[in-house]
């Protein structure tokens, strides 16, 4: 774990990680804010927290950093699980008791924000221009 801390590598990946968490963990809130009275605080509070508990989960390890190969459907898994984890416990924010929480608010945000995590997955591993793949594929005619 030390190691991880000492690694700017490890930092940069952790760092992009909890930005991603924060934005997927707040969108769901934001769009709440629209249709409820949710206050604008819940919604940084729920991404503040979602970024910071990516970079808790992170110290764990990240694949990138230690060159795990992981197939694609386990890392869109593994990943998608942290995330509804992670946006389920950013649910939590302002309430005092477990009775407190608005559970199908919270449910629905954290489902949501599992949703936009294998979403941004899915683009970040779509080739960036599909033009190259079919220039390609017309040189192999």
């Amino acid at each position: 774990m030390l190691t991880n801390l000492t690694s700017k590598l490890w930092w940069r990946d952790a760092a992009l990680r909890a930005l991603y968490t924060a934005v997927a963990v707040a969108l769901p809130y934001l769009g709440a804010t629209l249709i409820t009275e949710v206050p604008w605080l819940t919604v940084i509070l729920a991404g503040g927290l979602g970024a910071v508990a990516s970079l808790a989960t992170s110290l764990a390890g990240l694949p990138e950093v230690e060159g795990v190969d992981l197939p694609w459907w386990l890392a869109a898994v593994e990943r998608t699980v942290k995330t509804f984890a992670q946006a389920l416990g950013a649910g939590f924010v302002g309430a005092t008791l477990l009775t407190d929480v608005d559970w199908p608010m919270v449910l629905q945000a954290a489902a949501l924000s599992a949703l936009v995590s294998l979403l941004r997955l899915v683009l970040a591993t779509l080739p960036a221009d599909p033009t190259i793949a079919l220039v390609q594929e017309e040189e192999r005619r």
